[in-house]
């Protein structure tokens, strides 16, 4: 019977215990307190799903960053390789006008070489005429003794054709000579000793059956022509094959 009745003491105790409580969170006070934590945990709920808000536009603007990153990377990209494409094809025509500049200059080289000749083929030069005298005047005339130089006479011919040329060529001209200067100096070397020669109309040409060429002096002539001849073709053919 005493254990039955401090167990219904405790019980009592425990019943007035909860009444306690259940009458603090029931109070005014009580009230006031749950309706501000109430109110905090609202206030921490917008700042949370603000900043999940805001953490979400972030993510967002990243990615968008990072696609217009990507586009711009490809933007970049695309114009260096059009860039690169550009250089080269302006490479290529700086090539093609340089190609063109060397075929024009060549070509102009080429023409004003062929108006020298042209020119120069429309008379007798100092070679022809001194290749004629020999050949003519050994007889009965006479040829003088004398040293022959090709070159020199060549060459003057060719500056006399030269200064006939068109203002508008001598510039062209005047390259053209100093190429043949330059490519065909080693003809320069060549001398030619032409001894006096003659034979008189009276002599009898019986014995060459009448036929001058047949005589000594008119044979050794020819030979001497002949080698002006020959040196003035070696540089009619080293002029022609000039080129720029």
């Amino acid at each position: 019977m005493g254990k039955h009745f401090a167990d219904r003491i405790c019980a009592l105790r425990l019943g007035a215990g909860h009444l306690a409580i259940y009458g603090f969170f029931f109070s005014k006070t009580s009230q006031a307190f749950v309706s501000y934590l109430q109110s905090e945990l609202a206030l921490r709920n917008i700042r949370i799903v603000s900043l999940e808000q805001t953490e979400k536009d972030l993510q967002r603007s990243i990615a968008e960053s990072q696609v217009s990153l990507s586009s711009l990377t490809e933007q970049k990209a695309r114009l260096e390789r059009l860039i690169a494409e550009l250089q080269i094809a302006q490479q290529g025509y700086a090539k093609q006008v340089q190609e063109l500049g060397s075929q024009l200059v060549g070509t102009t080289f080429s023409l004003v070489r062929e108006k020298i000749l042209v020119s120069k083929a429309t008379l007798l030069s100092e070679l022809d005429v001194l290749e004629l005298k020999i050949q003519t005047d050994w007889y009965d005339k006479g040829v003088p003794s004398q040293t022959v130089r090709p070159w020199q006479s060549y060459l003057k011919t060719l500056q006399n054709k030269m200064s006939e040329l068109p203002e508008a060529d001598r510039t062209m001209g005047k390259a053209v000579l100093d190429k043949f200067v330059q490519q065909c100096n080693s003809l320069s070397s060549v001398v030619i000793q032409v001894p006096a020669m003659r034979v008189a109309s009276s002599e009898s040409l019986s014995a060459y059956d009448y036929n001058i060429d047949r005589h000594p002096v008119g044979i050794r002539a020819k030979a001497i022509a002949n080698q002006i001849r020959k040196a003035e073709d070696d540089m009619q053919a080293c002029f022609k094959s000039l080129a720029q």
